[in-house]
């Protein structure tokens, strides 16, 4: 008959799982006999530089770490475990525990927060049965998962990444995007990511950046529907002391400011057409010059550009270079919209209330089922950012009570009862005659444009941000349609607002 101790030893061919403890040296040495005793490999780092040296050299299954730590600060720790090894399960240990601490920790994305009795210092038994619990259930998990490359792993975390960066997402269409982040994430290659206006395009590039090489270098973003293309050249590149008006100094631009990190290009199909020619350059030849200047800079820049406008389309309507597209083009992240992911819908609400609850200081409201009705019910076109305004302002407007139906913005009250419309739907409301829509066929492209954007923002309450949102344009293109449409003073009226009346009433948002 096998003894105990037999039936625990792995076999031979079976992988000895090996733990990462961090922390001071007596709780090393506690879960070191802890862990040995289980059958299980024990590394020890005390530092966040043994943390990163250990990651990089030795086969980690799992960590656990203590959070009284004195030689470096525990959220540190914790961050570069999150960072290097996103799909790595952590259990964070305190002598000190409390609610406050245990929500911050979790939000890092750890597997469990163990409460520590105050005598575990001095009675190294004290604190196993919790401890031994959360590893248990890693080991469980390992041993329902297939074997992976753990080589690899170390260098592509998949769909797990998510956590870490603030990423939530346990549906099919979420989970093959994260795992297309940790494919392209250790490589250089360009990256387009393509979604809704507020699907969450920066924060995958984000995590992109995170994951990469290039973590501990600079992540730059820039919005560039949101500038006018001489000021987003400048913002780009940079400029000479004199190049214009106003010139007082020599000013560094985004890209030289993220050399040998990422530069994110959010709205990057409103590019115009010469910044289109001078990024398409940076991209080939990884060299600029700043406005005003004549000397070539070399820079390292891995680029990530996002849009929520079909650039193929453009292409072939002439608004967007060939060339540049196919640059882009090269690895292509769709991010999923909010509503084709409805089963993200609760987990995204919990993510989103906890952080707020720490950054409001206000307890999470529970919601009725009325509330979590609508909320389910709603098309939200502004997707994971309208979703965190919704939930901010219930907070903000109960103040600590539970919500009530009148706390929900407009826009929710009416979808209960199904007065909110899908996005493109003022284009086939009215009756024709009173609503004066132009004839199809026979409408030119720019009558349709007018009626779309007019119908839109009239709809919307007078919002220009609202209708971008509806539309899919820039917030810049809808602006200047409007005045292009409504005419705007100092400005001549369109003959085309012959046929609509400009919208009336309201005050314009941005």
């Amino acid at each position: 008959m096998s003894t105990e101790a037999e039936e625990r030893s792995p076999s031979p061919k079976e992988h000895r799982a090996t733990f990462l403890v961090v922390g001071e040296r007596w709780f090393r040495r506690q879960q070191r006999s802890l862990l040995s005793r289980n059958d299980l490999a024990v590394e020890e780092a005390e530092d966040v530089g043994s943390v990163i040296h250990l990651l990089g050299s030795a086969d980690i299954e799992g960590a656990l770490v203590e959070l009284s730590l004195s030689s470096q600060a525990p959220l540190e720790v914790i961050e570069t475990l999150r960072r290097l090894r996103p799909l790595l399960p952590v259990v964070v240990a305190s002598a000190h525990a409390s609610v406050g601490e245990a929500v911050r920790i979790m939000q890092l994305g750890v597997d469990s927060y163990v409460a520590m009795p105050a005598e575990s210092a001095t009675d190294p038994t004290a604190a196993e049965p919790a401890l031994f619990d959360s590893i248990k259930r890693i080991l469980q998990r390992r041993r329902a998962t297939p074997p992976v490359d753990r080589t690899v792993a170390r260098t592509a975390p998949l769909g797990d990444a998510a956590p870490g960066h603030g990423l939530v997402g346990q549906s099919d269409t979420m989970q093959t995007l994260l795992r297309d982040v940790a494919l392209v994430a250790p490589t250089r290659t360009t990256v387009l990511v393509l979604g809704e206006t507020g699907s969450g395009k920066e924060r995958i590039a984000q995590a992109i950046h995170r994951s990469s090489p290039r973590h501990k270098r600079t992540f730059v973003g820039v919005n560039c529907g949101a500038l006018s293309e001489a000021l987003l050249e400048t913002e780009l590149f940079g400029h000479e002391r004199g190049a214009f008006t106003g010139a007082h100094s020599r000013r560094e631009g985004r890209f030289m400011l993220a050399d040998g990190g990422t530069l994110f290009l959010d709205e990057v199909g409103e590019l115009s057409p010469s910044l289109q020619v001078k990024l398409l350059r940076v991209l080939q030849e990884r060299q600029f010059e700043r406005v005003g200047g004549s000397q070539s800079l070399s820079v390292d820049v891995r680029v990530i550009a996002a849009t929520n406008r079909d650039l193929g389309l453009m292409v072939k309507e002439g608004a967007f270079r060939p060339d540049l597209f196919y640059r882009l083009n090269v690895m292509v992240l769709h991010v999923p919209a909010l509503r084709q992911r409805p089963g993200d819908l609760e987990p995204l609400m919990t993510h989103i209330m906890t952080r707020l609850s720490i950054e409001l200081a206000m307890p999470v409201p529970e919601l009725t089922a009325e509330i979590m009705r609508a909320i389910a019910e709603y098309h939200w076109p502004g997707n994971v950012r309208e979703l965190e305004n919704v939930l901010e302002r219930l907070m903000v407007v109960s103040r600590g009570r539970r919500p009530i139906w009148n706390d929900l913005p407009p826009d929710l009250r009416r979808s209960e009862a199904g007065q909110h419309p899908p996005p493109l739907a003022v284009l086939h409301a009215g009756n024709g005659a009173a609503d004066q829509r132009p004839a199809i066929p026979g409408a030119t492209f720019r009558e349709l444009e007018r009626y779309a954007i007019l119908r839109t923002y009239e709809s919307c309450g007078n919002s220009p941000s609202r209708t971008a949102e509806i539309l899919g344009m820039s917030l810049r293109t809808v602006h200047y349609r409007l005045r292009e449409y409504r005419g705007a003073p100092g400005r001549r009226r369109s003959t085309l607002l012959t046929s609509v009346p400009p919208a009336g009433g309201g005050s314009d948002d941005s």
